[in-house]
């Protein structure tokens, strides 16, 4: 009896914030994206043989491509976002070269790439991207970093 009561009090109280504005969080498509090298190495760190740092990094250049048309003139802030890694933690800096914020993000974080009004078609820049992981964490598998976009309304 109680959970029901509980029920009806969280419907209603559901029903009564209905009207207020409430942020909404949404995937964004950046399939059109492209990455170079598309099959890059990770390498040790400048030194670490002689630091002992277990440092290893990998520079990438991403032409990235957010189709914006679905969300076109709504405002709010776009968020690149690096999923939490089973292999350990990866760290991504990286630096824009047009519309977009250069920024830092750890697995399982994301960043603040962008913020204003969307254009009508694309989201378009180039990011020169360094990432970052501890050897010790890695597998001898290929592995595939799945980054991806995330827009949020006020």
């Amino acid at each position: 009896m109680i959970e029901r009561a509980f029920a009806a009090a969280f419907f209603t109280l559901c029903l009564a914030q209905g009207g207020a504005a409430q942020a909404a969080t949404v995937r964004l498509d950046d399939s059109a994206s492209q990455v170079f090298p598309p099959a890059a190495q990770w390498n040790w760190a400048p030194g670490s043989l002689r630091s002992g740092s277990q440092n290893l990094h990998m520079n990438l250049v991403v032409k990235v491509r957010i189709d914006t048309r679905a969300l076109a003139g709504q405002t709010g802030r776009v968020y690149m976002v690096l999923p939490v890694d089973n292999e350990g933690q990866v760290v991504a800096e990286w630096q824009a070269e047009g519309r977009l914020l250069g920024g830092r993000l750890v697995s399982g974080e994301r960043a603040l790439v962008y913020s204003g009004t969307l254009p009508a078609q694309m989201l378009e820049d180039t990011l020169r991207v360094r990432l970052t992981a501890d050897a010790r964490t890695m597998s001898d598998e290929a592995r595939r970093l799945a980054f991806h976009f995330e827009f949020d309304s006020p």
